[in-house]
């Protein structure tokens, strides 16, 4: 390096992680000599022609994604799955329960009614319910927040699908696996805060120590979060999603396929 320049490093700062984004911004204006040592930027700090100048690195911080760094624009599309997580655990997950306890179990058991067709008929009502909350608070954010239009409706609307479908089937095992509402709400409530604190939705998976990140890859939230901020934000390509569109069909299938094999008709 020559005397007196001052070259630039220029970091791309994904704008969707608020907490890294604070970080490079407010942290990153210079590297002074006084935080810094020759042997970690010249390879010969001997040389005649290289000093360190005062201000040897000015670091400049490109925000790729939401450059105004509105928070609404990441917390809204990840609060909208939360939402839709309480709604469809909760009210999915006493359906079965609520139905032992009050004995009308016992008039659909003795119905010619196969365990797929009563699986189904609890998913279906709940679904569409699910789905009409979904864009109603999404239309609210786009109405109030004004946060951004996705890049391709139809790709929402799969996702809304997919995840609605996710979250429902997982309601009705709970259902199917609980004794009492009570217990329901209980293990409902058991998914819903660790979906909340390790899916990326608040920290970055990144900031999740190593020990505990790999539980994050099995809550179906995470691949919402990661799906809804590339559409809405990022307005990322269709390519770069369908390994989480992938998923979470695939938890879907996996939750459904569980609740017809646990559900048995005895008392």
């Amino acid at each position: 390096m020559i005397e007196n320049e001052q070259p630039h490093i220029t970091f791309f700062v994904d704008g969707t992680m608020p907490s890294l984004t604070t970080a490079m911004k407010y942290h990153s204006s210079s590297a002074t000599d006084d935080g810094v040592t020759h042997d970690m930027y010249f390879s010969d700090a001997d040389s005649e022609n290289v000093v360190i100048a005062d201000d040897p690195f000015i670091m400049d911080t490109v925000i790729l994604f939401n450059p105004d760094e509105k928070e609404t624009w990441f917390f809204l599309p990840g609060v909208i799955g939360v939402l839709i997580m309480q709604i469809a655990l909760i009210l999915t997950g006493i359906s079965v329960v609520r139905e032992r306890e009050k004995r009308t179990m016992e008039q659909l058991l003795v119905t010619p009614l196969s365990k797929t067709a009563f699986i189904t008929g609890k998913l279906i009502p709940y679904i569409v319910i699910a789905l009409l909350d979904f864009y109603f608070i999404l239309i609210a954010g786009w109405s109030l927040f004004d946060i951004p239009q996705p890049s391709s409706h139809l790709l929402l609307f799969i996702l809304s699908l997919d995840y609605v479908a996710v979250m429902i089937s997982l309601g009705l095992l709970i259902s199917l696996f609980a004794k009492t509402q009570q217990q329901a709400m209980f293990i409902a409530i058991f998914i819903i805060v660790p979906s909340i604190l390790l899916s990326g939705f608040i920290f970055p998976l990144e900031a999740i120590p190593d020990s505990v990140r790999p539980v994050s890859y099995i809550i179906p939230f995470t691949y919402f979060v990661d799906i809804i901020r590339g559409l809405l934000v990022k307005h990322t390509l269709v390519a770069d999603l369908l390994s989480s569109y992938l998923l979470l069909s695939a938890f879907a299938v996996i939750f459904t396929i569980a609740s017809i094999i646990k559900f048995k008709k005895t008392v």
